[in-house]
């Protein structure tokens, strides 16, 4: 006992010495450091080491070192008996036969790890680092966990960790749908972030209590992946929330479950309440606060300009053109206000070269784009001096126009686009893309396959962006289609003023041609054109056009295929001036002398029709097309022999007269061409030329213009006035083209 108090006065001397001494001496840290440096990258290690099997091993025998930040953690756990590195350039996965590893190797810890003489293999397609294993079963050699001691002995640890190091890509479900070598070595093991998505199973708890469970997210596209949750992690039982979500998570790949994510905790979910989704995108005043945060997402706003010709740095509002068309087609600025012209309160989405967004976005060939909605995805940083959303490819999957199509095409070889609308309205399955190989060639188109029976009807929808059939040149619509022999269930077309069926008041059924269900085990039929379908009816204003799958509950479901939509890309028509001669509707061109009446009323006496084309009579090149279009001009000649004078008289005309514009030549040889043109009201002229060419230019397109002051009624006539005063048909003969006049 007295020894006992001897020991406790001693301790409670030196504790109170130690709390009165200012002097008290700190153990020094010792900070980690690696002896190696990496001399090759993740991404490079892995590619060399890559092979297109499921399973393997191979020894490293090259001084190859490699370096990462641990990016995931078993603490609460999900994870087991794996460790993620990464060093921005790709993932790594490393197996060890340890469980707790988060406790020496925590987030953010930089490991530095010299491969001569180690391993990497795939174990059920999945690579890692590992030690050799026999799968006996298989007579194949694989890699496999190894021990904790090896994986010390391996690793160096260098530094202390540093979350700020830790390297998340954010990525679309969309781009991880193959797995094709380059898809796999540049995802498989790296710490993803997949914005906008749902929970299938919301409500639900992330793993059943007796075993492990898998729990889809879905995109907006209706893309998934399903999330892997341990019935051992900590936050099993927590709810999964309903409404959108961010997930992160360590986006994992075998052979038997394909690209799966991991989830380090529960804390990896994160509910998307500020927006940055294609469904709830944020708005350019979010997106101005938050450019110091690196917010990546979509952004919703009006296109108000775009960046003025030999600007570099955005100052002043008149660095912004406020207009359509704009000078140049690299850019546009949005604003939550469609009237907006403070430069502050916009920003610049550029539009990558070559890309669609480019096409169909620029407010220099796209006028109508001007004070539309546009949402665009990427990342908001500075640009030019403001805020800007960058790194958008610019495919149809990246950005969404609030603005109705004069025309399109699609192949869906991008997937189904953001622009359409992918709609199941019963029966929970709705239209994705499929790609195969025939004859050599690659093809891919959008598809509806509902294998199997289902407990309730099938109404599903594939519906086309909006279509701006009132300013369409071309109103035609068309597709082809392929089908299985499987089933009677057959697709329809409809027509329809809103991209929802449930509640489009207008509801027009079409009549493509489809292809006949072929004969044959599970063969396809060939690919049939729908033929043209002529939209022109309805071109009071814009609609939509949905491919419909219908089919009752039960029984055994045709697959329908459909490819290369397109709208306002076929033959346009020639649009005329409204006070244009109608030469072109006379007739077949020939050069037998008749008299030729146009669909408007315009006669032509004692003359030939010759028109714009090269080759022998009646195709003259020189007289060339309808003004600015591609269309070829009809000309009537008008004969020169006194004993049947050539003429053309117009039909009444009305609203009064202020210009005459044409063009005229002869195409045949002779020394000079005269001829009057009279203005005639109630028969008597009120004006008249005269134009003589002398010697003419033998095939030489002239022009006339002339100006006067003629209200109400009147008509034209042209007459030729015979300068040779020959009573031969062929002497004197000259064209006339063109005809157009002002009121």
């Amino acid at each position: 006992m007295k020894r006992f108090n001897y020991y406790l006065s001693l301790m409670l001397l030196l504790v109170f010495t130690a709390a009165c001494s200012d002097e008290f001496d700190q153990p020094p840290m010792v900070v980690p450091q690696a002896s190696r440096t990496a001399n090759i990258t993740i991404a490079e290690f892995k590619a060399k080491h890559w092979q297109d099997v499921k399973n393997y091993i191979d020894t490293i025998k090259e001084d190859e070192v490699i370096h990462g930040w641990v990016t995931s953690s078993d603490e609460e756990g999900n994870i087991y008996k794996q460790i993620y590195i990464s060093d921005g350039t790709g993932g790594l996965t490393i197996s060890v036969d340890q469980s707790s590893m988060y406790t020496k190797f925590r987030l953010g810890q930089e490991v530095v790890i010299p491969m001569k003489g180690y391993y990497i293999g795939k174990f059920n397609g999945l690579l890692c680092l590992g030690v050799p294993y026999l799968w006996e079963e298989q007579n194949v050699w694989e890699s496999n966990r190894m021990s904790m001691e090896q994986w010390e002995a391996m690793a160096e640890l260098n530094g202390f960790p540093d979350v700020s190091k830790v390297d998340t890509t954010v990525i679309e479900l969309s781009e991880i749908k193959g797995s094709d070598s380059e898809t796999l070595l540049k995802y498989m093991s790296r710490l993803v972030r997949i914005n906008g998505v749902t929970f299938a199973d919301a409500g639900s708890p992330f793993s059943e209590p007796d075993a492990s469970t898998d729990r889809a997210i879905v995109d907006e596209s209706n893309n998934s992946i399903m999330v892997y949750n341990s019935s051992y992690a900590t936050f099993r039982a927590d709810t999964l929330p309903k409404g959108t979500v961010d997930v992160v998570g360590e986006l994992c790949y075998t052979s038997s479950k394909g690209f799966h994510l991991l989830l380090r905790s529960a804390s990896d979910v994160i509910l998307n309440t500020a927006g940055g989704t294609k469904s709830n995108p944020f708005t350019v005043a979010d997106a101005i606060a938050g450019v110091t945060s690196g917010m990546r997402g979509w952004v919703g706003g009006y296109a108000v300009g775009a960046v003025a010709p030999e600007v570099t740095s955005v100052t002043s509002n008149s660095d912004i053109e406020w207009k359509a068309p704009t000078t140049l087609d690299n850019t546009i600025v949005l604003a939550d206000d469609p009237d907006c012209k403070d430069y502050t309160k916009c920003i610049i989405v550029p539009l990558a070269q070559g890309s669609q967004f480019r096409v169909d976005a620029n407010l220099k060939s796209n006028p109508n784009v001007y004070k539309s909605f546009v949402k665009a995805k990427g990342a908001i940083t500075s640009y030019m001096g403001i805020v800007g959303l960058t790194d958008n490819i610019g495919s149809t999957d990246t950005y969404v126009l609030d603005v109705a199509l004069t025309k399109f095409e699609e192949g869906f070889d991008g997937g189904i686009p953001s622009g359409w609308t992918n709609l199941a309205v019963s029966g929970g399955k709705t239209w994705s893309t499929y790609s195969y190989t025939s004859a050599g060639q690659p093809i891919t188109c959008a598809q509806f396959r509902a294998t199997g029976s289902s407990s309730q009807p099938i109404d599903s929808w594939l519906i086309t962006p909006k279509l701006d059939i009132k300013n369409a040149k071309s109103k035609v619509f068309n597709f082809t289609s392929e089908v299985n022999n499987v089933g009677n269930n057959t697709i329809e077309l409809y027509l329809l003023d809103s991209n929802d069926p449930r509640t489009a008041t207008v509801k027009v059924k079409l009549n493509p041609t489809l292809p006949a269900k072929p004969t044959g085990s599970s063969t396809y039929s060939a690919w049939v054109s729908s033929g043209d379908i002529d939209l022109s009816q309805w071109s009071d204003g814009e609609y939509f056009i949905g491919f419909n799958f219908n089919a009752p509950a039960g029984g055994n479901y045709t697959t329908w295929c459909i490819d290369n939509v397109t709208f306002g890309m076929g033959e346009v028509p020639v649009e005329f001036p409204e006070n244009f001669a109608d030469f072109h509707t006379m007739g077949t061109p020939t050069s037998t002398i008749g008299n030729f009446t146009s669909e408007n009323g315009w006669v032509a006496k004692n003359c030939t029709l010759l028109i714009g084309k090269s080759g022998s009579n009646p195709n003259f090149a020189f007289i060339g097309n309808i003004l600015d279009t591609n269309e070829p001009a009809v000309a009537p000649t008008m004969n020169g022999g006194t004993n049947m004078v050539g003429t053309i008289v117009s039909p009444k005309l009305k609203g009064g007269l202020s210009k005459l514009s044409f063009n005229y030549g002869a195409a045949f040889s002779g020394n000079v061409i005269s001829f009057r043109v009279d203005v005639k009201q109630n028969g008597n002229v009120v004006k008249s030329w005269t134009i003589t060419e002398n010697p003419m230019t033998q095939k030489h397109a002239y022009s006339f213009e002339g100006t006067c002051s003629v209200s109400g009624e009147f008509t034209i006539e042209f007459t030729n006035l015979s300068p040779s005063n020959a009573t031969g048909d062929k002497k004197d003969r000259f064209s006339v083209w063109n005809v157009t006049w002002e009121n």
